[in-house]
């Protein structure tokens, strides 16, 4: 009997030790929508996936979704603008975003509802609540509308062509996001709390890798 305890009680340590480990996005956890499109569309045949990234260039203006919904979660990433100048046919503000606490009953469209981490030009580390979603900044709450943006506190983007590492944490309606090891914005309370998670293409070509998720079962400062 005791041997069958210990072993039951080490697969329930082993089973909660893989709970808690970071899930590392592949290919088949997406499905692409694109301006064009009616329908989702196989990942790979909209973007391409190479050399450990998902590199987002050429003219099908749209998104990379995760086909599952997550909540109370670290996901950190790592993206560059590409700057080859094959891919380069705009001089525009180079423009991109990762959404996220996308409901799971949301209609695909350009662009969903839920919370972005915006990165642009100037303004990476910016929230953009799309679709009515709210919450509160600096003790103000943020107005519903179709697209509001909440400045980012400080900047810390690296030139383009170099690798910018990003970290969001959801945790019940309080949000934190990241660049480069830095908190660059805030907000409590935000009225979607979970949800899926997607890799905006708007027309500047851009690099994703090491995109990894973890489960997170407390609030931290």
């Amino acid at each position: 009997m005791f041997k069958n305890f210990t072993f039951a009680f080490a697969l329930v340590l082993l089973l909660n030790s893989c709970a808690v480990q970071d899930k590392n996005f592949s290919e088949n956890d997406w499905y692409a929508f694109t301006k064009t499109s009616s329908q989702r569309i196989k990942a790979s045949d909209v973007y391409e996936f190479a050399d450990g990234m998902i590199r987002m260039h050429g003219d099908k203006i749209g998104y990379l979704m995760t086909n599952k919904s997550y909540k109370n979660f670290e996901l950190a990433l790592e993206f560059r603008w590409n700057i080859e100048e094959k891919f380069n046919k705009s001089k525009a503000k180079k423009n991109s975003g990762v959404m996220y606490n996308i409901p799971i009953d949301s209609p695909d469209n350009i662009w969903p509802k839920g919370i972005q981490f915006q990165m642009k030009e100037n303004t990476t580390g910016d929230f953009i609540f799309l679709d009515n979603i709210t919450a509160v900044v600096n003790g103000k709450l943020v107005e519903p509308g179709a697209s509001v943006t909440s400045p980012k506190f400080s900047d810390n983007e690296k030139p383009y062509g170099e690798w910018n590492q990003v970290l969001i944490r959801s945790f019940n309606g309080k949000i934190t996001q990241y660049l480069n090891g830095k908190l660059v914005n805030q907000c409590v309370e935000a009225s979607s709390k979970e949800g899926k998670i997607s890799l905006n293409y708007e027309g500047s070509p851009i690099d994703f890798k090491n995109i990894r998720l973890k489960n997170i079962s407390k609030e931290e400062n």
